[in-house]
């Protein structure tokens, strides 16, 4: 009886994952019509979530890419143990499945001291779309990125600072974005 039930189960899981497939055959005779539609819309996307975060909001980051505009929020921001760097990150506010990621290295600068305009290029910075699996921005060694930390209160731990620079795009070639974001580093 267990071997039947066995084997019950295993017909049963192999046609579900077989039938889930979307499969597309053309063995001639009429055109097989396409089911992709393609926008020829030049007009760049901004999220409702964005209008008006185009400012130093604690929590918040945004970013420009030419005239695209992407924003959301900051759910983590850690200082290094030795305080010499940062890591900041969090979701698209359009998209929980994308997101922006920034590591600042700030030596010799130490955030143990307030800090006020302070520039470094020892930054990197994704951001990510975890439906694509890609990362539609990507800093890369060679290409000129920094983050200048316009200030940071160390009593409160209140940052505010700006990030610019030359990414990589996910199907190749590079592109410029600038940014912002203002939040407590812990």
């Amino acid at each position: 009886m267990t071997r039947i039930y066995h084997i019950a189960l295993f017909s049963f899981a192999v046609s579900f994952f077989i039938s889930c497939k979307k499969e597309y055959s053309y063995e001639g005779g009429l055109p097989v019509q396409n089911d992709t539609i393609i926008n020829n819309n030049t007009t760049p996307y901004i999220c409702p979530s964005c209008i008006g975060a185009d400012n130093f909001i604690e929590g918040k980051w945004s970013m420009y890419n030419g005239s695209a505009f992407y924003c959301g929020i900051i759910d983590t921001a850690i200082a290094a143990p030795a305080r010499n760097g940062f890591t900041v990150f969090g979701p698209s506010a359009c998209s929980l499945d994308s997101g922006l990621v920034l590591t600042i290295n700030t030596e010799p600068v130490l955030l143990n001291q307030d800090v006020i305009n302070s520039t470094t290029s020892k930054a990197g910075m994704y951001y990510y779309d975890n439906v694509a699996q890609t990362y539609p921005f990507m800093t890369q060694s060679g290409y000129q990125f920094t983050v200048s930390i316009e200030s940071y209160i160390h009593q409160t731990k209140m940052m505010t600072a700006t990030f610019s620079g030359i990414v990589v795009r996910a199907g190749g070639g590079q592109t410029s974005v600038q940014g912002k974001f203002k939040v407590k580093v812990h």
